[in-house]
């Protein structure tokens, strides 16, 4: 079935496949899958002792790794027993000053649950884990989990994971093409019978035979290939046209492009990626600059998950090892890469982070903050002079967040959990911790509006995927997503509460077997009644929970020097950024309007738990 054509009858095959191919519906972020977990125990359990002030991202790490256990699937699970029981039982008495021996045992019981996670022995299980979430109707979240996983096991497997879903998609589609080329690659057919000209008809087979050629290609060893990354550096400079050092080389960006785009005399030369007649080389995208200079890094022959990002810890290394102290500011690497795999390139383009925001980014927040002028400024003119030094303070720290945007997951929590205790002194002196100030002031807030994101999001998706669908399914949904979706100056926003009335009607329309139906369907049924809104808010609030004790534990080991994890980092990264921006953004307002800051945040508080009090009630519906 070729690509844009839609079929009449779907079927559960088309859901898996749509699954595998479209990670924007991600409903998982900010939770750790049970790899990412199972990680972040691992480091802990070497960083005692596990009471007193210690006691606490210790916690955290159990919390998240007994959630993330709950998580999994039957097959996953019945693979990883009896370990992952033993493990769960050693868990579950907290630890005191006699529990080092406990600690150790379930250290030695997480290595192994790692080494036979990035093994991937757990593939199979975990394609059979999404074959049944999906076939059984389970929940969109559950479809969601499992993707999830089988993404990350790909990846710590060292499976080239995009490449890997996208055939897989186009097996569970049905696609002659794919079914072929996988038979291929399993040695059940000879690469001489492939007929290349089989573009857009069905192959004929069964879903199941679809996907038991799908489980045969995930158990499959990873493809090995010799690995080449080019990438590109500004502000930079080389001694010599050429410079070598060890798997790194590294050239003169002018004298790059000038041999290669005009057979210059040194192009036979070059690397045979680069000058090969048969190979594709995108010279023309080469960052062009007296000041260019570019990268080779030669990874040699194996199997990677994701080689541009290998490549690039290497040469970083190599050029910060190099330049510092002396070089203070660096040379500043280019997003983009050329990645020649066994001769052949695929590419991403070369481009700055500052052209990046500008090519998204060019009119929207500038227009934002123009209306956001024109109606504050009634309010705001008479107190600016009179509360110069107080809106100085913050001025400076809204800078601090405008940077941490833009920085690192490790340097953008430190630098927004700063933020934090700013503002906790100011609303609360010292009586709470930043911690706590949050868990008072923000909670009831951060589940308000998770539970509004989360359903303006059902709306927003409604329409992916829409060139699967028959033209009358096509004309249903686009007609109530126009209706509810309004665009101004570059932002889109809806009506929660019209949101909230059409989504059963939304899920109607919606066809069946595809992510949005399950997705809609789901979000109908959570806001049904009052005592499923209360299910609701229990869910988000203990994920509130585990997402600031997560919190609290990567800032401390930031600050002091324990084990953090990069999983761990970036999963509340923007958790903590979002919150420290809104309890700017409330000390700002109440300083440009002359009223008390910790009055404001105040107010804000009493208002979110109003709501909340509200919800659990379980007396009336929701209500955004």
């Amino acid at each position: 079935m070729g690509e844009g054509e839609a079929r009449t009858v779907r079927t559960w095959a088309d859901e898996v496949a749509q699954a595998l191919r479209n990670s924007r519906t991600n409903v998982t972020q900010g939770e750790l899958t049970w790899p990412q977990a199972l990680e972040q125990l691992h480091a802990r359990a070497g960083d005692g002792p596990f009471t007193g002030r210690q006691r606490q991202p210790w916690e955290a790490a159990v919390a998240d790794l007994t959630h993330a256990a709950g998580q999994l699937g039957l097959a996953v699970r019945q693979q990883l027993d009896p370990r992952l029981s033993e493990l769960l039982a050693t868990l579950s008495t907290p630890p005191n000053v006699n529990a080092a021996d406990r600690i150790a045992r379930a250290a030695r019981l997480a290595e192994k649950l790692l080494l036979q996670t990035d093994s991937g022995q757990l593939l199979p299980a975990a394609w059979q884990d999404l074959l049944g979430s999906v076939r059984e109707g389970v929940g969109f979240d559950a479809v969601d989990e499992r993707r999830c996983l089988l993404h990350v096991l790909l990846r710590r497997s060292q499976r080239q994971t995009e490449r890997l879903c996208h055939q897989l998609a186009g097996v569970m589609r049905d696609d002659a093409m794919s079914v072929q080329w996988a038979q291929v690659q399993l040695g059940d057919l000879d690469a001489t019978a492939l007929q290349r000209d089989l573009v857009g008809p069905a192959a004929g087979w069964s879903a199941q035979a679809r996907a038991d050629l799908c489980e045969r290609l995930v158990a499959a060893p990873p493809s090995t290939a010799h690995h080449v990354v080019w990438h590109a550096f500004r502000r930079a400079a080389t001694s010599t046209m050429v410079e070598e050092y060890g798997p790194v080389t590294l050239y003169n960006g002018e004298w790059l492009r000038g041999n290669l785009l005009n057979d210059g005399p040194y192009k036979s030369s070059l690397p045979a990626e680069a000058t090969a007649d048969d190979n594709f080389f995108p010279t023309e995208m080469l960052p062009e600059g007296k000041d260019v200079v570019m990268a080779r890094v030669d990874l040699g022959f194996g199997a990677r998950a994701d080689a541009p990002a290998d490549s690039r810890v290497l040469v970083q290394s190599l050029i910060l090892a190099a330049g510092f102290p002396e070089d203070r500011h660096g040379w500043e690497l280019y997003e983009g890469y050329i990645h020649a795999t066994n001769g052949d390139c695929g590419w991403k383009v070369f481009s700055l982070l500052d052209e990046e925001i500008d090519v998204g980014m060019p009119y929207g927040p500038m227009d934002s903050t123009a209306r956001r002028l024109s109606e504050m400024a009634p309010r705001v003119a008479p107190h600016l002079t009179s509360r110069l030094a107080d809106l100085s303070s913050v001025v400076d720290t809204i800078g601090w967040w405008k940077a941490s945007g833009v920085q690192p997951p490790h340097d953008s929590v430190l630098l927004d959990v700063r933020i934090l205790e700013t503002v906790a002194v100011t609303v609360c002196g010292h009586a709470q911790t930043w911690y706590e100030y949050l868990d008072t002031y923000h909670k009831n807030a951060w589940i308000r509006r998770s539970m509004a994101s989360e359903l303006f999001d059902v709306l927003w998706h409604a329409r992916d995927d829409v060139h699967w669908w028959g033209p009358q399914e096509k004309r249903a949904v686009t007609a109530i997503h126009s209706k509810l979706l309004r665009h101004d100056h570059g932002q889109s926003r809806a009506d929660m509460t019209q949101v909230v009335a059409v989504l059963p009607a939304l899920a109607a329309a919606l066809p069946e077997h595809t992510l949005q139906h399950r997705r809609t369907a789901a979000a109908a049924h959570r806001i049904s009644s009052p005592a499923h809104v209360r299910a609701w808010y229990t869910d988000l609030e203990n994920r509130w929970a585990r997402t600031l004790g997560r919190l609290r534990l990567v800032r401390n080991a930031l600050a002091h020097g324990g084990p953090v994890t990069a999983a761990a980092a970036a999963s509340v990264a923007p958790v903590v950024h979002q919150l420290a921006g809104g309890s700017l953004l409330s000390s700002l307002t109440a300083l440009t309007e002359g009223t008390v800051a910790a009055d404001r945040h105040t107010v804000h508080r009493d208002r979110c738990d109003a709501w909340a009090q509200d919800r659990l009630s379980g007396n009336t519906a929701y209500k955004p």
